[in-house]
């Protein structure tokens, strides 16, 4: 009698500390998110056309690695970096060289120091380099990845008008523009052993690729959506954190299983950047699918759909606050 009671208690107590993370979760959420609104409005839907548009502009030449248009991409993306309050003037802006196949890559990092916990880190990334121009033929990577860099872009910006406003988050946020993402993802595994705060103290790393197109959605006629793809061992609650802020601010239809198909998941997942840290950290791939036009010379950028890239940049920006403050 005595043991049934004693298991009895012991899952009453368990039923109730889960509810209580639970209930605590959602709380947390919606604590961060009163602040985070006021700088949410600094990821706007022109710049990020805007950016789109330059970096798949001739000018540079598709951003293959290596080449001179890949190097002209990364000075561009460090001057929207500057000008959005990342710069090396105020040392947080950081470039990361490695070399490759005797060629030279360079990671592009920002740094938004936390007040309280510095050496935690929450981490968001995109690789910014494409395929290039292949005999005489430009393959612009509007989708792949310009739209992750003005996506990076804007949600830094978001991050550094609340710093200079005295409002830093607890802990770190890094956000990182990789290099030799078509070289077998180079860039991140360098920076994977290379980092600029402790890879064990990293709360969470938000991956974005292909982050634009709305054509390959989840049901017929149905463009509202992205896919969320994460290593669920490292982040239980990943989930109902992304919910509760989807709820309140994106309205976006959430993906979590990649067409509801493991075998599709287990394809795609080892993809992007992310992956080379998937055994880490925490981590999340937010996309929207694989397109027709993908690999392609019709990756352009009047393709991609601002207002849904902007609903998906908001969506990581939102879950970066929530981790980088809880």
């Amino acid at each position: 009698m005595r043991l049934l009671i004693l298991l009895t208690s012991i899952l009453i107590f368990s039923q109730s500390f889960i509810f209580a993370q639970a209930g605590n979760i959602s709380q947390m959420v919606y604590s961060q998110i009163s602040d985070a609104e006021k700088y949410a409005g600094k990821i706007n839907k022109n710049d990020l056309e805007e950016i789109v548009k330059m970096l798949c502009s001739p000018e540079f030449e598709g951003r293959r690695f290596g080449a001179d248009g890949n190097t002209k991409a990364m000075e561009y993306i460090k001057a929207e970096f500057e000008k959005r309050g990342i710069s090396k003037s105020n040392n947080n802006l950081y470039e990361q060289f490695f070399k490759y196949d005797e060629k030279y890559g360079i990671n592009l990092i920002g740094l938004i120091e936390g007040y309280l916990y510095p050496d935690e880190s929450v981490i968001i990334t995109c690789h910014y380099d494409g395929l290039g121009t292949i005999d005489d033929i430009l393959f612009a990577g509007a989708d792949d990845n310009a739209t992750g860099v003005a996506a990076l872009a804007e949600i830094a910006e978001a991050f550094a008008a609340a710093a200079n406003n005295n409002v830093r988050p607890k802990r770190s946020v890094i956000f990182i523009a990789f290099d030799a993402g078509k070289q077998e993802m180079t860039g991140s595994k360098i920076y994977s052993k290379y980092p600029i705060k402790p890879v064990e103290k990293t709360q969470i790393l938000l991956n974005m690729d292909m982050l634009g197109r709305d054509d390959c959605g989840l049901k017929k006629n149905e463009t509202n959506y992205v896919f969320l793809l994460k290593n669920d061992s490292h982040s239980p609650f990943l989930s109902k954190i992304s919910d509760s802020i989807n709820s309140i601010h994106t309205h976006l239809t959430i993906e979590y299983d990649f067409y509801k198909n493991r075998q599709v998941f287990d394809l795609f997942y080892p993809t992007s950047d992310h992956y080379n840290f998937t055994n880490k950290m925490p981590v999340v791939f937010y996309t929207g699918g694989i397109n027709a036009d993908v690999h392609s010379q019709n990756d352009i950028p009047d393709k991609i759909s601002y207002s849904t890239l902007r609903s998906r940049a908001l969506l990581v920006f939102y879950t970066a606050w929530t981790y980088a403050n809880r």
